[in-house]
């Protein structure tokens, strides 16, 4: 897993003191730093779309993502501040009333008035790529007019839209020939991808979680020359719905293919060797969380959990693509495995994988995962390996911070997770202090944090009184005796260990 760039680390402390409110941008920032200032911005929370108005001089922002934000009229008309290349709505749904479509047909929203007031001139000219990810009626031939305000598109994600006489699939494909990458993800009421050979220059295409009742509905894939990247994963194990098994029977080929993604399929091994045979232009297949999570083809790299690189770039790529079940589906089937082959594997594998789960843990992915993920991590007993192997070095410190951090945070937010990550709090101070032996020292900063958070959290859960008692002892045991005269002269902390103790 990659380490933030300086750069990253930038644009996420400038887009916290933008969220707080505690920062001013005094200069004009560049387009590269601008966009990632924005990301980090919207991740933190989705109304800080509302402060972009506010540093709309000295943010040259070209890309825009809404998605997780609930957006308003002056939200939309705001972004004509910008010189937009890349433009994804999300949620239109609270738009209604200021962009209501054709009065006659009821619940109908006007796109076509949205991009006349959200943006200018030049974004018009200037957008390559579009999003309108979310479920919402159009007004009638709205198509046609979009694709002459913007000339110059390339991408579209119409994920999770409904397909109907007013939304047709093949209308898309005969507006927008010029497309190079298409995302129709999670549709629904989509019969066929009748039309796709219109899209001639098409390299990407994502239909996650898309199915068809016929095995015709595949055929007009074989007329894309261009295609290069194929996604056909699934969310579920059912085994009616076969996207390579029914690519294999219509006799699809498609020549110039580099990438498929097939997982959380019920795709067998014989079927993907099968398909990459027949395709030997493939480099990259994603298999994760299929019954291939084990194969090997040669000249193929294979994101499953064939090898520990491969582990851990399947887990990057789930993230990155913002698969976030698949990923906690294929992290537990990865710590499923470890508990029969954990004695197999070398101390740089299984370091691998705590690398992997730390890198998880530090990004901006969904908190629910992160959870998920730690509970997992830490029942697999890879969490003792790291303490014994690392007698405590410089970054067991920033993982009892960062485990303890994600638990608190989501014993907060979920009540039913709370006892339960509480739990998980006191087995990882249990654990380190049950780690230490002779002639490996705690590190004072450690050893600090098990007390506060002990005694912090007993008060919180007092039934773990006991466990919290025992961990106090155990870290006392192992103390130096430099160790005992600061913490003599730290008289807050001390006075809170024996009011503790003395309850106890």
């Amino acid at each position: 897993m990659p380490f933030p760039t300086l750069s990253e680390l930038s644009a996420k402390s400038v887009a916290q003191g933008i969220h707080n409110e505690t920062i001013s941008l005094d200069s004009v920032l560049d387009t590269k730093s601008s966009n990632a200032i924005v990301r980090e911005l919207l991740k933190l929370d989705g109304n800080n779309f509302k402060k972009l108005e506010i540093f709309k001089i000295q943010l040259s922002v070209t890309e825009i993502n809404l998605r997780d934000c609930e957006i308003d009229a002056d939200a939309v008309r705001n972004l004509s501040n910008f010189n937009l290349v890349s433009l994804d709505f999300g949620k239109l749904t609270q738009l209604g009333d200021d962009f209501s479509g054709d009065p006659r047909e009821v619940g109908t929203l006007d796109i076509v008035n949205l991009f006349i007031q959200s943006t200018n001139d030049h974004s018009r000219r200037s957008l390559i790529h579009l999003g309108l990810s979310e479920d919402h009626e159009f007004n009638a031939g709205w198509e046609a007019e979009v694709s002459e305000m913007l000339p110059n598109l390339q991408s579209i994600d119409i994920s999770n839209k409904t397909f109907d006489e007013r939304f047709q699939f093949s209308n898309v494909c005969s507006f927008f020939p010029n497309l190079l990458v298409l995302d129709i993800s999670c549709a629904l009421d989509i019969s066929s991808l009748q039309g796709i050979r219109n899209l001639k220059n098409l390299q990407k295409l994502i239909m996650y979680y898309v199915y068809f009742d016929d095995i015709t509905g595949y055929e007009e894939l074989s007329e894309l020359k261009n295609l290069r990247y194929l996604d056909v994963s699934g969310n579920d194990d059912s085994e009616d719905t076969n996207p390579i098994e029914d690519m294999l029977a219509a006799g699809v080929r498609m020549e110039a293919l580099e990438f498929l993604d097939c997982s959380w399929t019920p795709v067998t091994e014989y079927e993907l060797e099968t398909f990459v045979k027949n395709h030997p232009s493939l480099k990259s297949v994603a298999a994760i969380h299929t019954a291939c999570g084990h194969t090997t083809i040669s000249g193929v790299k294979m994101l499953n959990m064939s090898s520990m690189s491969s582990l851990s770039e399947s887990l990057e790529y789930a993230l990155l693509t913002e698969r976030n079940m698949l990923a906690l589906l294929f992290i537990e089937d990865v710590f499923e495995n470890l508990k029969t082959s954990r004695g197999n594997l070398v101390n740089s594998e299984l370091r691998h994988i705590t690398n992997a789960v730390l890198f998880m843990l530090r990004e901006s992915f969904d908190e629910h995962t992160k959870c998920w993920t730690l509970m997992w991590y830490l029942e697999s007993g890879l969490f003792e390996h790291e303490l014994s192997i690392s007698m405590f070095s410089t970054d067991i410190p920033d993982m009892i911070q960062l485990f303890y951090n994600v638990f608190h945070k989501n014993s907060k937010r979920m009540t039913l997770y709370g006892k339960q990550a509480a739990g998980l709090i006191f087995q990882i101070l249990e654990t380190t202090v049950n780690s230490v032996r002779p002639g490996i020292l705690m590190p004072d900063r450690v050893l600090n944090f098990v007390f506060e958070k002990t005694v912090e959290l007993v008060c919180q859960f007092p039934e773990h009184q006991t466990q919290g008692s025992r961990i106090i002892r155990q870290a006392v045991k192992w103390m130096s005796w430099e160790q005992t005269l600061t913490m003599c002269g730290n008289f807050e902390l001390l006075s809170k260990v024996r009011v503790f103790m003395n309850s106890t």
